[in-house]
């Protein structure tokens, strides 16, 4: 069980890097670029789509980060909690910081985009490390 929920951690948490790396270079300078009603009409249907591709990854990587802390071995527990520090700093930035900014851009307030990135270099950096984090725990769940 111990490396199955390492595994899965590490397998979200590196798909959620990919996510928030593609978003962050790509999407929102891409929404940076549009004004008006475009850029309306593009951050609604973003939440929309958005939640769809990161939604079920989010909650299947905060079960098995779960999992690693209560049934993983305890040498994995240090690196256990930073990954679910790690977890929990990128998950409070985008309930509190990124998806407020989303529906007031989705409102209307384009202008907000530069300040979504710079919110958004938090969440990118936060996944970005559970993947070297998340490589020691699978290492120890295997050895």
């Amino acid at each position: 069980m111990e490396p199955l929920l390492s595994l899965t951690a590490l397998a979200s948490a590196a798909f959620m890097a990919g996510v928030l790396w593609l978003v962050q270079i790509v999407h929102y300078p891409l929404l940076g670029a549009v004004s008006g009603n475009e850029a309306t009409d593009i951050a609604i249907r973003h939440q929309t789509l958005i939640t769809r591709v990161v939604g079920p990854a989010m909650v299947i990587e905060a079960l098995a980060t779960g999992g690693i802390l209560l049934v993983g071995p305890a040498e994995s527990k240090i690196a256990g909690f930073i990954g679910f520090a790690l977890l929990c700093v990128a998950v409070a930035v985008t309930i509190f910081r990124a998806v407020p900014l989303h529906v007031r851009i989705a409102q209307g307030q384009s202008h907000l985009v530069p300040e979504l990135i710079r919110i958004n270099w938090t969440r990118t950096v936060a996944w970005t490390l559970r993947i070297p984090v998340g490589v020691v725990v699978a290492h120890q769940a295997l050895s």
